[in-house]
């Protein structure tokens, strides 16, 4: 099961994966993954709710990268994810890893928006 969806007002972009992704869903996940991120300004912010994501296999792991991959691309800022399973936020740590950024991890969506919304009114670093 996957949900996504961009709120453009708060420049960001909202993104569940749950049970296992297979095949033709993982790829229609992708497309709408990318499709959302499009409606979004350079440096929008990822919720990502990966708490019901089982682990994937070989082939997943590989979309998963090209995703993350394209929302880099895109300019994607702060990406915080919503995780329970460690052997998923292992995989998805990784996959984050070799794309080339970090993401903070949260036990709640509300708590990834507060976070979202904190770094929103904190100075550029480095001025």
């Amino acid at each position: 099961m996957f949900q996504v969806r961009a709120d453009p007002e708060r420049n960001r972009l909202y993104i569940t994966l749950a049970g296992h992704l297979e095949g033709e869903e993982r790829q229609a996940a992708m497309k709408a993954l990318m499709a959302e991120a499009g409606k979004l300004s350079e440096g929008f912010g990822v919720v990502s709710d990966i708490s019901g994501l089982h682990a994937t296999d070989q082939e997943g792991f590989k979309d998963f990268l090209r995703a993350k991959s394209g929302l880099k691309l895109r300019g994607v800022g702060m990406v915080i994810r919503v995780v329970k399973i460690p052997l998923s936020r292992i995989q998805v740590e990784r996959i984050s890893e070799a794309a080339g950024y970090e993401a903070e991890s949260v036990a709640s969506i509300e708590e990834a928006d507060r976070r979202l919304d904190a770094l929103g009114s904190e100075p550029p670093r480095g001025t």
